[in-house]
């Protein structure tokens, strides 16, 4: 995903058409009420209960690396921590910012060193465009976004242009692997919230699960 080309066309974009977000728009806000800092390290986490818990990544399918982007399927597990940037010289993050989610740092195997843990959406899938990292080659050029919900909870979404007919909601696709995808829905989204990644906290968080 060439991230910082897709910005500055997304600033192009939006400056010509006038759709920048405005200054009005609502500050993103964590578990603890606190502004979602540019460039902070959050885990991101579903609001609703399920079997499922944090976001993290695993191997699928034929994948020898860790490339998919996932539902942990242990319920209690945080995940691994993302960091969340919008390329505007902001402090905040706003609902409607363009956005690059990276992973922090996470446990590898050594052939997959060193691998690129950006957020990006592949084509292609079985189960439609899906969250990956890893850079691959058949990436949709794009963004993300976070949303407010009116119940509770945010959802992201992905963007390949300003309009709002061009995003999508991510949601999640169980594979028959039982691996809880993260991918590209019509108006069935994952509602999630943020917490503040604490370096203090146990590590086991940010172990991968093995994929057979």
């Amino acid at each position: 995903m060439k991230s910082p080309t897709i910005f500055i066309l997304f600033l192009l974009s939006a400056f010509y058409t006038s759709l920048l977000p405005s200054a009005t728009a609502q500050v993103v806000v964590d578990m603890e009420g606190n502004d979602l800092q540019n460039g902070g390290k959050y885990y991101v986490l579903p609001v609703i209960e399920s079997s499922y818990g944090g976001i993290r990544v695993a191997a699928t399918g034929k994948e020898r690396c860790p490339l998919t982007v996932v539902q942990s399927p242990d319920p209690y597990d945080k995940g691994i921590a993302t960091i969340i940037s919008t390329p505007y010289r902001v402090p905040v993050i706003r609902e409607g910012f363009p956005l690059n989610i990276t992973f922090g740092n996470f446990a590898v195997i050594l052939p997959c060193v060193p691998l690129r843990s950006e957020w990006t959406v592949v084509n292609g899938q079985p189960e439609g465009p899906a969250v990956k990292i890893g850079s691959p080659p058949n990436a949709e050029n794009g963004w993300f976004e976070i949303e407010k919900l009116l119940t509770s909870g945010y959802k992201l979404v992905f963007c390949t242009r300003p309009e709002r007919s061009y995003c999508q909601d991510i949601g999640i696709h169980v594979d028959d692997e039982n691996h809880a995808r993260l991918v590209l829905t019509n108006d069935d989204p994952l509602v999630v919230e943020f917490l503040k990644y604490d370096p203090f906290w146990p590590q086991n968080n940010l172990v991968l699960p093995t994929s057979q």
